[in-house]
């Protein structure tokens, strides 16, 4: 429990700082030139809508006592108002968090699916074709950013394309790609299952297969370190299954940096949702934040920002309690502190 608080006390002090660093940065953009209410709600506004606004927001006061007010909106749903949207902050940022939520979670249940056993069988076979092969691929992807694994996607499986294969008495062509829509609508699974796979899945890849790649990596390189303990060696000898030693032995005790990674991803996921969300059409935080930012939407970047702060910290701390669950010794050390 002492722990517990400790992790909940180091997420409120990051969730300050970097919400804190933001409101200022816009802050100081919204004051040049004018005054910071005039610059958010445009030049056409009356001035007794922007008195109102500054007296509401408490614009002409330091930024401690901005934010204190900002925070208390907060919590009570207050997010402020969107100028360029026309919408309340909070009803902008509940028409888009879904979107960038399934696409989010689905990129890292899939990259953990196709990364485990993948690594699993290259540590197994080390130095074999398969896990040269593998290595390559993981590299490969790696370092293909997700502005230009959106294209490629697009040309194999979204754009259709004819392939004339030769034979010896004719000529043959196949027609692949054509198989999922160019634009994606938000169809949530709740209400066309089929419609929202075919709409998510391509974007949902682009986030994946960077991600697949640093997991496999690091699931790999710790798996072949964890092979050659001598509590694995101990487990073989007594007669232990080959898969049990591989599958629960071995992988349990090689799922630290996993999981570490997996807390550090949820940040890299947010630029890969931009390009995703962007290329194909899909209305979601990461657009949402790129737009509020060149339109200096005061309220929607700082609320947006919470979220994803938010977001970022709580997968971390689930990330932290789920080491004791791996290793009994860590609860161990934790209850001693």
């Amino acid at each position: 429990m002492r722990y517990f608080l400790q992790k909940l006390s180091q997420f409120a002090i990051v969730f300050f700082i970097v919400t804190f660093v933001v409101m200022i940065l816009m802050r100081l953009g919204l004051n040049a030139p004018g005054d910071p209410a005039r610059t958010l709600l445009g030049g056409t506004a009356d001035q007794g809508l922007i008195d109102a606004t500054t007296q509401k927001y408490r614009l002409d006061s330091n930024y401690f006592t901005q934010y204190f007010f900002w925070l208390k909106g907060m919590v009570t749903g207050d997010m402020g108002f969107s100028v360029p949207n026309s919408l309340p902050v909070s009803e902008l940022i509940r028409g888009r968090v879904m979107t960038t939520l399934l696409l989010g979670s689905y990129a890292i249940v899939l990259g953990l699916i196709i990364a485990v056993p993948f690594a699993v069988r290259q540590a197994y076979k080390r130095d074999s074709a398969f896990d040269k092969v593998g290595s390559g691929l993981s590299f490969a992807f790696v370092s293909a950013p997700a502005i230009v694994l959106a294209p490629i996607l697009t040309l194999i499986l979204i754009k259709e394309n004819t392939i004339t294969l030769w034979w010896p008495l004719n000529d043959y062509q196949v027609t692949i790609g054509g198989w999922f829509p160019r634009i994606g609508e938000k169809v949530y699974p709740w209400q066309d299952l089929g419609a929202h796979f075919k709409n998510f899945f391509v974007p949902t890849l682009v986030l994946t297969l960077p991600i697949a790649a640093i997991f496999s990596r690091l699931l790999r390189g710790d798996m072949v370190m964890t092979l050659q303990a001598d509590f694995v060696t101990l487990a073989s000898a007594k007669g232990v299954s080959p898969r049990r030693v591989l599958w629960v032995h071995a992988l349990r005790n090689s799922l630290f940096s996993l999981l570490t990674s997996v807390g550090l991803q949820i940040g890299g996921i947010v630029g890969g949702a931009i390009v995703a969300e962007t290329f194909f059409d899909l209305d979601g935080m990461g657009t949402m934040l790129v737009t509020a930012i060149l339109s200096k939407d005061l309220f929607t970047v700082q609320s947006a920002a919470a979220i994803l702060v938010a977001c970022v910290v709580v997968v971390n701390l689930t990330v932290d309690l789920l080491y004791a669950v791996l290793d009994p010794r860590i609860r161990h050390i934790r209850a001693l502190a």
